[in-house]
């Protein structure tokens, strides 16, 4: 984007202030698509930080097994041996 000459225009109220600006199609358009993969990226953050969570979650929410613990011990390949 800034490999782009902005040669901005704006338009003015009659105090002058400053209340919009008229842009160079090509440089409206290079906006609109930086635009898009913020967007883009925001997006994919947010559902990273939401697995995150869930995961947090799950973890915390772990059912307590009703098992006695001095009976059990694990068996091949990770299972539960009465």
């Amino acid at each position: 984007m800034s490999d782009l000459p902005l040669n901005e225009q704006y338009l003015v109220d009659k105090d002058g202030r400053r209340v919009g600006v008229v842009l160079p199609m090509q440089a409206y358009q290079a906006l609109l698509a930086r635009l898009a993969e913020l967007e883009a990226y925001k997006s994919s953050r947010e559902e990273i930080n939401i697995v995150d969570q869930l995961l947090a979650e799950a973890k915390l929410e772990q059912p307590e097994e009703s098992l006695p613990t001095f009976r059990r011990r694990q068996g091949p390949g990770g299972m539960i041996v009465i």
